[in-house]
């Protein structure tokens, strides 16, 4: 009869911890980036009543039970839509990492982050979000603007993200002007001074900005004019390319000619260049069709019997720029953003993962720390090694991933078995003084 009264009070004991826990899963319910824990219980042992070799059954009374441990379900979270420039979620598994004053690490999957007075990207607790820096930023200016898609190594490299006030991008020259687009070779014709009927060559003009090395604007202007009379197979038109500064003065010419097949692919160019601030900058008008190779002779300039002429030009350099902002791409590169229209990366926002997320040591709602049991934190791979990319979701926050209809029910659940334990503890009691009062 004592038995069952220490059972009762292992069974309040225990499903009172399982109330806390469920009780703060509710709490938490709106908290960015927690994790659930679920209640996990134990029994403490068993007696055996009567164990005798030749029975095929024992006779156990269990001793009551005791609190396990409480387990962090790592699911993901819904995505919520922020205002917060610096607010990120991500897409699948891993976890931002983030650093104290006092140069220790933490893990989180709350990434509502904002920018402090000193540049820091920090969390509402002012812990420093780490990454890795794109090495492209010297005394205020960037230095190699072509980086792209920042690639991350390991985990050593991993630094406080600080995002300055101030930076320029410096300007750079045009060194190419690629032209797309459709000569239009339908024939035209005129009624010459004899009332022949003569064709008439068709002429299509291309205008282009050209930047300096200083960052000043020269006019590049190319004007395509059909030969006529035309050959039998091919089309030839004859290319002008002229260079002039802003005020109209003359800086370079250059002619050629541009060759197509009878189907209007471009097949072949004299004109290869111009000369801008006494550089070439190289004239692409296609690549030359050749048989079996995907869109060549029609991936620029080509020459159909249309009216559509589709023009296009795509050419590098710009003038000089100041930071205007910041953004961020879905594979986590924070891009400072230029008034000329420019943006480059500079930071890339580091994405961890654990051997084991449930060895994980949980320090707080939404922060943990790693421990032998979790191993130590890396970044995702490929088979071959290679560093994968997290897809990284800015101005959302992921939401805790607690399930209201679950939580009360298991906090109905453990509120009824603790109901039950109590109310073994109370017959127990009747039961002793029913065996007291037989002596009377």
């Amino acid at each position: 009869m004592n038995r069952s009264f220490y059972n009762g009070i292992s069974g309040v004991k225990t499903h009172q911890f399982g109330m806390d826990v469920w009780a703060n899963n509710i709490t938490n319910i709106n908290t960015a980036g927690y994790k659930y824990k679920n209640p996990e219980f134990s029994t403490i042992f068993s007696q055996s009543l009567n164990y005798q070799t030749n029975q095929p059954t024992v006779s156990d009374v269990g001793l009551g039970g005791m609190q396990l441990t409480s387990s962090a379900v790592m699911s993901s979270g819904s995505l919520q839509k922020t205002d917060g420039k610096y607010d990120m979620a991500i897409s699948g598994k891993g976890m931002f990492g983030v650093k104290d004053l006092d140069g220790k690490f933490y893990y989180t999957r709350n990434g509502a982050f904002e920018k402090d007075g000193s540049g820091n990207l920090v969390d509402n607790f002012g812990n420093y979000v780490q990454g890795q820096f794109a090495n492209n930023i010297s005394n205020g200016v960037i230095t190699n603007e072509k980086v792209g898609d920042i690639k991350l190594s390991n985990v050593d490299n991993r630094t406080d993200i600080v995002l300055p006030d101030k930076l320029t991008l410096p300007a750079e020259q045009t060194t190419f002007v690629k032209l797309k687009g459709n000569l239009n070779s339908t024939p035209k014709y005129k009624i010459d001074a004899n009332g022949q009927k003569v064709e008439e060559a068709n002429i299509s003009k291309y205008r282009s900005i050209l930047f300096t090395k200083s960052g000043e604007k020269n006019i590049l202007d190319v004007k395509f004019t059909k030969q006529v009379p035309q050959g039998p197979t091919n089309v030839l038109w004859n290319a002008e390319a002229t260079v002039k500064d802003t005020e109209g003065n003359i800086l370079d010419t250059q002619n050629g000619v541009l060759t197509f097949d009878g189907t209007g692919a471009f097949l072949s160019s004299t004109l290869k260049s111009v000369k801008n601030d006494d550089i070439n900058v190289s004239l692409d008008f296609g690549t030359p069709y050749k048989k079996g190779v995907a869109f060549s002779g029609r991936d620029g300039l080509y020459s159909y019997n249309s009216n559509v002429e589709g023009k296009e030009i795509v050419k590098d350099g710009h003038v000089a720029g100041n930071l205007t902002d910041y953004g961020m791409d879905s594979l986590g590169n924070i891009q400072a953003i230029f008034d000329n229209g420019r943006s480059v990366p500079i930071y890339k926002v580091m994405v961890f993962n654990f051997q084991n997320e449930q060895g994980l040591n949980q320090t707080s709602p939404i922060y943990f720390q790693e421990t032998p049991n979790s191993g130590k934190a890396v970044l995702f791979r490929d088979k071959e090694g290679n560093v994968l990319n997290q897809s990284i979701t800015n101005r959302h926050l992921e939401m805790s991933n607690v399930d209201m209809s679950t939580a009360m029910t298991e906090l109905i659940v453990m509120q009824k078995a603790f109901d039950a334990s109590s109310k073994s503890i109370t017959t127990s009691d009747q039961m002793i003084q029913n065996a007291i009062n037989m002596k009377k």
